[in-house]
């Protein structure tokens, strides 16, 4: 009786858990929460009454844009070493290659 109460108790917490944890991102306010988490510590420096608001949303949108530029040279850096690789196994002759790669410096706009 003990093991089936024990069963119950632990089977209730796992789907509890699961439940929970897939109904946090459909949340409305749940959003909110990551976007803030983006602010790059600066929210501080408008609080301190260093910068002000207009300043803060400039800058926030400046390391934004700086990060998204980070995420895609990181992208083509690791696309360009999966095309190296295909290259040294003999999957692409060099001129396969140079016709691969041209496309995809031209996708991230890489000269």
């Amino acid at each position: 009786m003990e093991t089936v109460l024990l069963f119950a108790f632990v089977a209730f917490i796992v789907i509890y858990l699961a439940v929970r944890l897939a109904i946090n991102p459909l949340i409305p306010g749940s959003t909110d929460i990551d976007a803030n988490k983006q602010d790059y510590g600066l929210v501080k420096l408008r609080d301190i009454e260093v910068l002000n608001n207009e300043e803060l949303k400039e800058i926030i949108e400046i390391y934004s844009n700086k990060s998204m530029e980070n995420k895609e040279h990181q992208q083509l850096q690791k696309y360009t070493k999966v095309l190296s690789n295909l290259k040294e196994i003999g999957y692409f002759t060099d001129e396969e290659y140079m016709k691969r790669m041209a496309k995809l410096k031209d996708y991230y706009n890489d000269n």
